[in-house]
């Protein structure tokens, strides 16, 4: 398949590639300190408060691990290099960093002046197979008849507003709503920094970009909002 599709766009996947290889060869490097974290299934966030300090969330647990980066020097390194990898600028003039590594992970970084007490690197993981209203009925979240309703406003294009606190679920919520749309709608999914995966086919996911460091690039929510109404 690979091969297939280097000779039909030599092009586009050469450069898929070439940018993986950049990251396994170079980026990963300086992140190897957290590195299990990252191939750990059940880490779902990693938090580094300072380089000798990094805590993790666990199944929702939160803990203190033993982890540490060599430095600040060193932390400073990492984040510098995933800030070039997303072809972005972090500085004492740009000192905060929003960018996604190739498995889809959020990454967000602070640096002084912006963080009083060192760099601080939040390193939220890419979640595949959300759940369903119904798996949400099995665990005890909702009742039965929650569902249903819930099912009904979907239909119903009702709006619907979920909201909480950070690591509330509120993503996998509405992945679960999100389940309950028919195949027969189009969707449009506009987010601040991509998170949802849909199982229906006809959908098309709009993200907000912060722009370079010269403010080109640039878009809002509500430039994609307006793009989404002419879809």
């Amino acid at each position: 398949m690979a091969q297939a599709m280097s000779r039909a766009y030599p092009g586009e996947e050469s450069e898929i590639m070439t940018r993986e290889a950049i990251f396994h060869s170079s980026v990963a490097y300086f992140l190897t300190p957290i590195g299990r974290f990252l191939e750990d299934d059940s880490v779902t966030e990693i938090m580094v408060n300072r380089f000798d300090q990094v805590y993790i969330e666990r199944r929702g647990q939160l803990e203190k691990t033993d982890a540490s980066f060599a430095s600040e020097d060193a932390l400073l390194s990492a984040i510098r290099n995933v800030a070039q990898w997303v072809g972005r600028m972090i500085d004492e003039k740009n000192p905060i960093l929003d960018a996604r590594l190739p498995n889809g992970s959020r990454v967000h970084a602070i640096i002084p002046p912006g963080s009083r007490h060192g760099t601080c690197l939040t390193i939220r993981k890419f979640k595949t197979g959300g759940l369903t209203l119904d798996d949400l009925v099995s665990y005890g979240s909702i009742s039965d008849a929650a569902r249903e309703f819930l099912e009904i406003c979907v239909r119903l294009h009702k709006n619907i507003m979920v909201s909480g606190g950070t690591g509330t679920g509120k993503t996998s919520l509405l992945g679960a709503l999100s389940t309950a749309v028919p195949d027969g709608e189009r969707i449009v999914v506009i987010e601040d920094t991509s998170e949802l995966q849909m199982i229906q086919e006809h959908c098309i996911y709009l993200e907000v970009q912060r722009g370079n460091e010269h403010g080109e690039g640039a878009l809002s929510i509500r430039e994609l909002f307006v793009a989404s109404l002419r879809m």
